[in-house]
């Protein structure tokens, strides 16, 4: 029997360190499906050269027929695709590092998803992504918008709400999780279930089950233990019993603000400076003709297993499984204290149909009011990006659970717009 195949896949942000990962991803998977064009599309021609000489180096060294294809011709590069994957940056890492070092000031951690820095990473990124989506829907109308750009909940919930594109947002948090489960349980990640609720990186384990069995109380009462596992959360054992959860990687900002932020401003370097060094060294390696495989220099970067999440993805959604898997996707009825049009991370079926959450109920107490909270400041974020208007701005820092209060949110939101402004059209075309 011929194997499934896709025509194209266009690749926002071909010019990423990430793109190789990707790569091997479609290599390890190609006895499942064949991909005629992987497009790599970058406004960077330089570093699209280099990654995408990496990129193509890979698919000969593996002896596949993918042809991959290199642009800085958008509405060329997305044309006819089945699947648009987004993993951009805009204003690339130094926005990022401004993102991290501006809200320090403040006493706030900026953080790139869940603080200030998120907040401004999404108001940089939507009007790009909705730009994106003009472009789909007159050279790819069918294409599925599968977005890995940060901060994932709320580029996905844009799109939802200002287009009527199939989208669905993708994190390796959950991939990343399941694995940790599976090694602490010595099973395989196929059975591993996790009922998994609340947002993108605002997120908690309410139970594991491992071959259908509910394991949640083994895991409480052997935390300790468990805790050497480096996919389980850095969380002191007696938070995740009286919260009665298991809270995952990105609430430790929450959970230990005066902590992180201490820690933020003794360091040296921010996240974003050292990964901007890592990624020096990646563009130096993948610039190498001699070098044919993904370096492992890559797993430094962060992201691992993103090219398993999203080849997971597409050959569900490809091939019909109508398998479970953790993605960002509307609400619905999903999550009952949460706006039906927002976007939620729960587990979905994904088949030829699309994406259908599971009904998650209601969230425990112990973390309704963080996650609402934190929705409304996403939700305000999404508004705030797409008005171009510094009051909405100022609504949605200061609902940010990390900002404490009005002068703060005022401040902050102040000094990003003039450090961003290059890539903040909408706040000043007045």
């Amino acid at each position: 029997m011929e194997k499934p195949g896709i025509e194209k896949i266009a690749v926002i942000g071909g010019g990423s360190s990430y793109t190789p990962e990707l790569i091997d991803g479609f290599i390890q998977n190609e006895s499942d499906l064949r991909v005629g064009e992987i497009a790599l599309y970058d406004i960077d021609e330089e570093r699209l050269n280099i990654v995408g000489g990496m990129a193509q180096r890979q698919v000969r060294y593996a002896e596949m027929d993918t042809k991959v294809t290199l642009s800085t011709n958008r509405p060329k590069a997305v044309e006819g695709a089945k699947f648009v994957l987004s993993s951009m940056r805009v204003g690339k890492m130094p926005a990022r590092i401004l993102d991290e070092k501006i809200p320090l000031k403040y006493n706030v951690i900026g953080q790139e998803t869940t603080g200030p820095g998120g907040t401004f990473k999404a108001f940089r990124t939507i009007p790009v992504t909705l730009d994106i989506a003009k472009d789909m829907h007159k050279y790819a109308p069918d294409a599925w918008y599968i977005n890995f750009t940060n901060p994932s909940g709320i580029m996905t919930e844009a799109i939802l709400k200002h287009t009527d594109l199939n989208v669905v947002g993708l994190c390796n948090n959950p991939i990343n999780m399941i694995a940790g489960m599976a090694e602490v349980f010595h099973v395989e990640p196929k059975d591993v279930f996790l009922e998994w609720v609340g947002l993108n990186h605002v997120n908690w384990i309410r139970k594991v089950f491992i071959k259908g069995q509910d394991m949640t109380q083994t895991l409480m009462d052997n935390l300790e233990k468990f805790a050497e596992n480096e996919e389980m959360p850095r969380l002191e054992p007696e938070l995740i019993r009286t919260l009665g959860v298991i809270p995952t990687y990105y609430l430790q900002y929450y959970y230990y603000h005066p902590a992180r932020l201490a820690e933020a401003k003794a360091a040296e370097k921010t996240r974003g400076e050292t990964v901007l060094e890592v990624e020096q060294e990646l563009l130096k390696k993948y610039a190498d003709p001699k070098v044919l495989v993904k370096p492992e220099e890559l797993a430094q970067r962060g992201g691992a297993r993103y090219s398993e999440a999203a080849v997971n993805l597409i050959l569900s959604l490809m091939l019909d499984r109508r398998d479970v898997q953790i993605v960002v996707a509307r609400n619905g009825d999903a999550i009952s204290d949460l706006p039906p049009d927002a976007s939620v991370e729960v587990p979905c079926v994904v088949g030829a149909h699309g994406v259908t959450p599971l009904v998650m109920g209601k969230l425990p107490d112990s973390i309704r009011t963080l996650c609402q909270q934190a929705k409304a400041w996403e939700s305000a974020t999404v508004k705030a990006a797409v008005s171009g208007s510094r009051r909405d701005a100022i609504l949605a820092m200061l609902q940010n659970p990390l900002v404490p209060d009005y002068p703060t949110a005022v401040a902050l939101v102040d000094e990003m717009l003039e450090a961003h402004k290059d890539y903040l059209p909408q706040f000043f075309h007045k």
